[in-house]
């Protein structure tokens, strides 16, 4: 018995304290440089956002935080890295809306438990849009129309099971219309393909669109999301005008499942103050984002709330993984 609780006591030492004294492992932390990897390519508006709430990090930290872009697979490349790495709190990274919807998808190492949550500090907006010479003048007018002839109206995302598309069919399940979906690889060839007359109607990010709106080139219609676009006030959501849906995207950061509590409220005290800093909240604005903060288990209990509804929707509209031949 004796020799058991010696070896108790010392594998608990062991485990609690690392340089001969009576310090945590975590009061140093951190110790080195972490790594934030960042779901999508460079150059875009989560890479630099991002990158700026890396620099706000590094002051707060008082380590460098090295940005890795891991993009692929509608963000699946990097959420996979992102869950797979060593949960010591040196690997974090934009968890975004994709634990959400891409295990829905695809088959990834994946779910919305797999991760620890830090913070959300942003989110995505969509809209429906039309071009300015479009005989819809109001969501109305293209909702009826569609009704009156259905599988007539093509609309562009930038892919199937986006938020844009999800929007898109939630508005088609509650008026009950038919619609076609043309995918695109980016939000900028959505609005091309709309600019173009290739498509009807657009569902879009205010990033891809507010220049052409600004122009006279572009008509949004209604917002899809859950409040007015500040970028063009006058234009009500969908729900005002009587359409019981809406649909926003997250900007939020994560780590992989298992970090030691103390090291996460270091890191989520960090991602808070540095979500205040100017740099970062002058790319949330260059981008189109709208701050939007919740802790990270608010954020969890959004993600899964989120995952049940995307599930539903995309079992019912043959886009889930299970369905695929």
């Amino acid at each position: 018995m004796k020799q058991r609780i010696n070896l108790i006591l010392a594998l608990f030492f062991a485990a609690v304290f690392c340089t001969g004294s009576l310090t945590p492992v975590w009061a140093s932390y951190p110790e080195r440089p972490l790594t934030l990897i960042i779901v999508f390519g460079p150059g875009g508006a989560t890479d630099l956002t991002a990158r700026a709430l890396a620099k706000a990090l590094e002051k707060k930290l008082g380590q460098s935080v090295i940005c890795v872009n891991k993009p692929g697979a509608g963000a699946a490349v990097g959420a996979s890295a992102i869950a797979s790495a060593k949960p010591d709190g040196y690997t974090v990274g934009t968890t975004l809306s994709a634990p959400a919807i891409t295990p829905h998808t695809m088959d990834v190492p994946y779910t919305v438990d797999s991760f620890d949550y830090i913070i959300l500090n942003g989110k995505y907006m969509y809209g429906i849009a039309v071009r300015s010479d479009s005989p819809f003048k109001t969501l109305k007018d293209l909702v009826n129309h569609a009704k009156q002839n259905p599988g007539k109206i093509k609309y562009s995302t930038p892919g199937p099971a986006t938020p844009n598309n999800l929007a898109m069919l939630l508005l088609g399940k509650t008026v009950g219309l038919q619609w076609d979906n043309v995918t695109f690889k980016s939000g900028a060839e959505t609005a091309t393909a709309l600019l173009g007359g290739h498509v009807d109607a657009a569902s879009v990010n205010p990033v891809d669109v507010i220049s052409f709106i600004e122009a006279g080139r572009l008509r949004l219609l209604a917002s899809l999301s859950d409040t007015r676009w500040k970028w063009v006030p006058d234009v009500p959501t969908a729900r005002e005008l009587g359409y019981n849906i809406h649909m926003s995207g997250w900007m939020g950061f994560g780590t992989p499942k298992g970090v030691p509590g103390p090291i996460m409220e270091r890191l989520r005290e960090a991602f808070r103050e540095a979500s205040r800093d100017p740099e970062f909240l002058e790319n949330l604005e260059r981008f189109y984002i709208l701050p939007d903060y919740k802790t990270g288990d608010e954020y969890r209990r959004t993600l899964q709330e989120d995952s049940k509804v995307n599930e539903s929707l995309l079992k019912e509209f043959g886009l889930h993984k299970s369905q695929k031949k």
